[in-house]
């Protein structure tokens, strides 16, 4: 029997009195791309940092093939590649030491080649040895992209990915997050770029007032539908 990659079950999550997600119940299969969309403060970060065990719900049940997710904290962080507003880069070492490092902790091999092939599709193979710190934000960017590559995840967690990207990058991130999905990966997305995310994602989950209002397909809609349920 198949299981699902993931599913979500009463998930809530408050800060003090402040709620920010409620009775979350949702279930993730291998190969969906699921664009997630909600007006600011509607909790799709603090989903995301659920997602990625950055923080725990304070009440429902996170499964993985239907076992807790608790007791596979490891095995699921080694298949999980995340993007957000954070990159968690060592500034005083260079681009290719911060992804030794990072290729080193999740047990990759013959480095050196790896990560010199992953800054060449980064477009930063001529800054590969300057400290990170002297990066611009869509360099920066490209190199938290260039993890994701060298790390090999099946299940990416992206928040707002497109950011501080120009045109020529963007395009290329666009062509990488399509090649991975048709090559059976999992992707969940936050973007404000409604057009962009419609045009990738399988999937739309709208969060309104901490919980999900809608879970449609994403080809029965358009950026204008997705605006007006926002606003409505």
């Amino acid at each position: 029997m198949e299981t699902s990659l993931l599913e979500l079950v009463g998930i809530g999550k408050r800060f003090g009195f402040h709620q920010v997600l409620r009775d979350i119940d949702l279930v993730l299969n291998d190969g969906e791309f699921v664009l997630v969309l909600g007006n600011n403060g509607a909790g799709k970060s603090t989903l995301l940092r659920i997602l990625c065990l950055l923080m725990n719900p304070n009440v429902g049940e996170m499964l993985h093939r239907n076992i807790p997710l608790k007791e596979q904290r490891t095995a699921w962080l080694k298949q999980t590649g995340a993007l957000s507003h954070e990159s968690r880069f060592y500034s005083d070492l260079t681009a290719r030491e911060n992804l030794k490092i990072y290729g080193t902790l999740y047990g990759e091999h013959d480095l050196d080649f790896r990560v010199d092939e992953v800054l060449k599709q980064c477009d930063l193979i001529h800054a590969a040895n300057l400290p990170v710190r002297a990066y611009s934000s869509g360099m920066n960017k490209r190199l938290m992209i260039g993890r994701l590559i060298l790390l090999k995840p099946q299940f990416l967690i992206l928040d707002e990915p497109f950011t501080g990207l120009d045109q020529k990058s963007l395009d290329w991130f666009k062509n990488y997050l399509q090649d991975f999905h048709q090559n059976g990966g999992t992707v969940m997305l936050v973007t404000h770029q409604l057009e962009l995310g419609l045009d990738l994602a399988t999937r739309v989950l709208f969060l309104h007032r901490q919980t999900i209002l809608h879970d449609m397909k994403a080809n029965s809609l358009n950026a204008e539908d997705c605006q007006a349920i926002l606003e409505g």
